[in-house]
């Protein structure tokens, strides 16, 4: 990795509760998937969930739910033979709001922050000639705030992250390529351009929203989906693009984008037809569907 300082978050999410403020947020913890007990983002570690499977189930099905229930998943993953992965977030009932082509072949995509490789896996599913997965490998990269930092122990500075993308990969036999970078560190001398480029709930992590934007923008030759959570609240101010800098309140929440703010932020690291292509909530799954989520459709 050439930069140690700045580092890329792996999706791990947290909800938190906080009667301060109206609405869901979401976070990154440190050792895990966790979920808020109390208010005010007090977090307690949850163990793994059983795989959500169709009964009945063959001996490959319950080898490959028991296989799965000994991870915490970020995404819900169908990894066939009736299981699937029981991820804190379903996105396929939300899939036709990112606007994507039935089809990608020939296609050469990167997917920024790929986690468990939900949408690696789609985009391979639908032709892909090639998917890039790009994630960090351990706590230690991610963009926190430097009291939790130094607060940290080594063993949980040290913490893995990918072992549910391994799995999927494996049993999907997929061809994506997991390469280990952050986002800060991304260059077209690195990995080349991309078709099209995903970059979903990550902006909002990060220390230096823009550095990793116009980073976005260097590697993209075609097309960028990029989406986010968007408070509304801050697009009532006329043409003010306003974001609230919320300091890595919990562990690693830096900002709340107003949707004129983020459209303006992607126009000015070099994208020159940025359009909001779905406004949408949505929320963990099983939960109330709670927060406003934009994608943007970024081109150079």
């Amino acid at each position: 990795m050439a930069s140690k300082q700045l580092r890329l978050l792996g999706l791990h999410a947290t909800i938190f509760a906080n009667r301060s403020r109206a609405g869901v947020e979401f976070s990154v913890p440190v050792g895990g998937l966790r979920r808020a007990s109390h208010d005010h983002g007090q977090l307690v570690p949850t163990s793994p969930l059983p795989a959500i499977v169709d009964e009945p189930l063959d001996e490959a099905g319950r080898a490959l739910a028991r296989r799965v229930g000994e991870l915490s998943w970020y995404h819900t993953i169908d990894l066939g033979h009736g299981v699937a992965t029981p991820g804190f977030y379903d996105h396929r009932p939300i899939l036709d709001h990112y606007q994507l082509p039935l089809r990608l072949d020939g296609l050469r995509v990167l997917d920024v922050a790929c986690f468990d490789g939900f949408w690696s896996f789609e985009f391979e599913r639908r032709g892909a000639a090639e998917v890039v997965a790009l994630d960090i490998a351990t706590a230690r990269e991610l963009d926190l705030p430097y009291g939790r930092r130094d607060r940290m122990s080594e063993a949980e500075l040290e913490r893995r992250f990918g072992a549910g993308f391994a799995v999927a990969h494996e049993v999907l036999g997929s061809r994506v390529k997991h390469v280990h970078c952050n986002l800060y560190d991304l260059t077209p001398e690195l990995l080349g351009q991309f078709d099209l480029v995903h970059l979903g709930d990550v902006l909002l992590h990060l220390r230096d929203p823009a550095r990793a934007l116009h980073n976005l923008r260097r590697v993209t030759r075609g097309r960028a989906l990029i989406s986010d959570c968007i408070y509304p609240d801050l697009d009532r101010h006329g043409d003010l693009p306003l974001m609230q800098y919320d300091g890595g309140r919990g562990d690693n929440i830096w900002w709340r984008f107003g949707a004129q703010a983020l459209q303006r932020m992607i126009g000015d690291a070099g994208f020159e037809r940025v359009t909001e292509a779905a406004r949408f909530r949505y929320g963990p799954r099983g939960q109330p569907a709670s927060m406003w989520h934009a994608v943007f459709d970024a081109r150079p």
